[in-house]
């Protein structure tokens, strides 16, 4: 069964809003760099190359099922961050917009009958609660924390980030 126009499209935009996440991460992870924050740095880097593994995922899915791939343009970037809680805010907002996009996908596809792309969907339904909590819980220490560059770096490394050193 190949995809519907519908979802064809659909998936398309949300390799579109896949890539551009990946380019906002990087731009975050410039933010954590300059502040000399390596570990903060690293985990922003990690979650724009996982956008970019999301958004091969849908890619290669699109070809298995016949589709074709159509690049867009990705957004301009928010790149005068403030705060390190800023950031994290940012970051916790964008992963809400892809919940959002996420469960428009699977809504299409539910209406279409689409079990294959539901299936997909649901990979990326669980992946969604899990970067909404990440970023949650992260805004509550960063902000405990403050904005003093010695309590973030304490708080840096007493955190896993789920990074290498």
């Amino acid at each position: 069964m190949s995809l519907s126009p519908a979802i064809s499209k659909a998936l398309n935009e949300q390799i579109n809003h896949e890539m551009s996440a990946s380019y906002h991460y990087l731009a975050m992870s410039s933010y954590f760099e300059a502040r000399d924050l390596k570990k903060f740095a690293a985990l922003f880097r990690e979650q724009s190359a996982e956008e970019t593994q999301h958004a091969m995922k849908i890619y290669d899915y699109v070809f298995t099922r016949g589709g074709e791939v159509r690049l867009g343009n990705i957004d301009a970037l928010v790149v005068n961050f403030q705060t390190a809680e800023e950031v994290i805010r940012t970051a916790l907002k964008m992963e809400q917009g892809v919940t959002a996009q996420i469960n428009a996908i699977h809504a299409l596809a539910v209406k279409e009958m689409d079990v294959a792309t539901q299936v997909l969907m649901n990979w990326f339904v669980d992946e969604q609660v899990e970067e909404e909590d990440k970023f949650q819980t992260l805004i509550t220490k960063v902000a405990a924390a403050g904005e003093d560059d010695w309590r973030l770096l304490i708080l840096e490394d007493a955190l896993d980030l789920g990074v290498a050193e």
